[in-house]
């Protein structure tokens, strides 16, 4: 075969793996469609992410909602938790979210949302996003009794944060040169080394911290939502397909209901997270509306 042969040879096959999986991505019934076929029955199945340190919470709210709907809940265990505290959790991306959706599961809860639509919200032009049943901060913990916030902070005392995580972005972004920087990998290894006193003071997201740690006064430790950063707290949502806007809206009332009668108020003091930087979402919350996409569309 000549080399021109040869290579338009090459050139073919690509052609035609590449329109093969043009094919698979449009075809609903591929598992690697983002696309899926529509759903309808008395069920709604649940993604679980066993990684999410809160997510027994989680897995008793959405049986709460899907019995406030008269539905019946089921869970698919998107991610089992990790096998170690120093093993960095991969990001759940939005084609991964997508293929969920389209495959496995009609609501994916625990998603995290700003509170401010300068920064992030997960819905666009795939993805909804239900109205915040939670509003976590990020906190501050400490085992020093005169140390409770960054202004009473040394410039010499070690910090503890996670190495990429948000406390590190804004901490650099406004206060760089006035602090010790004490960095982890992991929010698992962050909130051990608070436990065991490796490191005194540290900043971490709520339910890493409350999930991980249920008696923080037995620990020699106290929490409080960090002040003096911007993006410290953020909305807890529910996500699930673009084109599923009768159900999202469901969903809406039923967040609502449930935040009126007390009850997410009452799961979480079942599961020891009504405490500081940990709470339920007012009602008055709502989405904040995209600068450049109008979700409600």
């Amino acid at each position: 075969m000549s080399i021109h042969r040869h290579s338009y040879a090459l050139l073919l096959l690509a052609l035609t793996a590449g329109l093969a999986q043009a094919q698979d991505q449009d075809d609903p019934r591929s598992p690697t469609s983002t696309r899926g076929l529509l759903r309808s029955s008395r069920t709604l199945t649940f993604c679980i992410d066993q990684q999410n340190p809160v997510w027994k919470f989680e897995q008793d709210l959405a049986l709460a909602v899907a019995r406030s709907l008269g539905h019946r809940a089921e869970f698919y265990i998107h991610r089992k938790p990790l096998p170690g505290i120093d093993t960095t959790p991969q990001p759940l991306g939005r084609t991964e979210l997508l293929r969920l959706f389209a495959h496995h599961c009609d609501v994916y809860p625990g998603l995290v949302g700003s509170t401010s639509p300068a920064f992030d919200y997960p819905a666009d032009e795939q993805m909804y996003a239900t109205r915040p049943y939670l509003k976590v901060n990020y906190l501050f913990v400490s085992r020093n009794r005169a140390v409770q916030n960054l202004d009473q902070l040394p410039k010499n005392m070690p910090l503890s944060m996670e190495r990429n995580g948000l406390p590190a972005f804004m901490m650099y972004a406004t206060r760089k040169g006035q602090f010790t920087d004490r960095p982890v990998e992991t929010a698992a290894r962050l909130v051990e080394d608070l436990k065991t006193g490796k490191a005194q003071v540290g900043m971490a997201f709520a339910p890493q911290v409350y999930g991980r740690l249920p008696d923080l006064s037995k620990l020699g430790l106290t929490a409080q939502p960090v002040s003096g950063l911007p993006n410290m707290s953020w909305y807890v949502i529910y996500g699930l397909r673009r084109d599923r806007p009768s159900l999202r809206n469901q969903i809406d009332g039923a967040l609502t209901r449930l935040i009126q009668r007390g009850e997410i108020q009452r799961l979480l003091t079942k599961h020891g997270l009504a405490r500081p930087g940990f709470a339920v979402a007012a009602l008055g919350d709502h989405r904040p509306r995209s600068e450049t996409y109008q979700d409600d569309k």
